[in-house]
């Protein structure tokens, strides 16, 4: 595994080339999930997501380190306790607001973009208060803003505004997971994906116990309540199987490929943020291709002038921001 990591380190675009595995398996996940959280509504799809990511996460964690009988003496050797537990918060609620957002907004592009407001956030953060300052990035966020009214378009009156509030509410959970795995890869390195598998215990753990309660309270005062409880045909083997494969990709795939670009400090998490201006891109193809919305041409503006601002922040701060560096070295 560490011939691996270092290879990677030394591999020219490797950042770039994970950063969109990691958004393919996100997207993909959320976009799977879509076709069953009718059957069995978007927490329970959730619940069951993060359970199947969650499994083989956890056993591939140092080699399960986290099960061996010393997990709370290694917890504490890691000194990330605060850490792991802010994390397990935005874990805990960004797939079951993002999912709920999805289907009150019924467009998996949408939800994404408005989604992108987190990471936008953390790459503003990051240019005006990091060392040196990006400011000139920010000249291309403008760009954002129309793209964004595009794809959410609400004079058009089809804009749910529980739909919106749930898509920014992930988006503050979505914030808050990257500044917290940023912080946590400088604190432990290579030593990271350890951080994270626990952190995704806690939040499946504390998912699955809110969940029961909330469901089990409805249940004995006889509420049906949309998008919570789940419905007549929730335990079948295409809800299985399709929230099995949701698991894989958003906590599996799309957590090792986080572990490895914030372990090995393969992209910064300013410049991580603004690569998800992608997003959108990706989510509208699988708006298209697996939930089978067929997306409109102001679609494919509002994404192209998001892409672009997020391309443009991407130049200042990896191209121009580097190639300046080494002048000044």
């Amino acid at each position: 595994m560490a011939s691996i990591t270092d290879r990677l380190g030394r591999m020219p675009g490797a950042g770039l080339l994970l950063g969109l595995i990691v958004f393919y398996g996100l997207i993909g996940g959320d976009a799977v999930n879509g076709l069953v959280i009718d059957e069995a509504s978007p927490l329970v799809a959730a619940v069951m997501a993060g359970v199947f990511g969650t499994i083989p996460l956890v056993l591939l964690a140092e080699r399960s380190a986290l099960l061996r009988r010393g997990r709370r003496r290694l917890l504490w050797e890691l000194n990330a306790g605060t850490l792991i537990n802010r994390m397990a918060v935005s874990n805990t609620f960004v797939i079951p607001l993002t999912l709920l957002s999805l289907q009150r907004l019924e467009a998996l592009g949408t939800v994404i973009a408005l989604l992108w407001v987190g990471p936008l956030s953390v790459a503003i953060w990051k240019m005006v208060t990091g060392s040196p300052r990006r400011l000139s990035s920010l000249l291309w966020l403008p760009l954002a803003t129309p793209g964004m009214l595009l794809l959410t378009r609400p004079w058009e009156g089809n804009a749910d505004l529980w739909g919106v509030l749930l898509a920014l509410g992930a988006a503050a959970c979505y914030a808050n997971f990257l500044l917290t795995y940023d912080r946590l890869g400088e604190a432990l390195g290579d030593r990271v994906n350890m951080a994270i598998a626990e952190s995704m215990v806690r939040s499946t753990a504390a998912l699955a116990a809110l969940s029961a309660i909330v469901i089990t309270t409805l249940a004995a005062f006889g509420q049906t309540v949309p998008g919570i409880t789940p419905g007549p045909d929730w335990l079948t083997w295409r809800v299985i199987g399709f929230t099995f494969l949701s698991g894989l990709l958003t906590g599996f795939v799309a957590q090792i490929g986080q572990n490895l670009i914030f372990g090995q400090r393969l992209l910064s998490a300013a410049t991580f943020s603004v690569l998800t201006a992608i997003e959108p891109s990706v989510a509208l193809t699988l708006d298209w291709w697996v939930l089978g919305h067929q997306p409109t041409g102001l679609d494919w503006l509002g994404t192209l002038l998001v892409t672009v601002a997020g391309a443009g922040c991407f130049y200042q701060l990896e191209v121009r921001g580097k190639s300046r560096a080494e002048l000044a070295t």
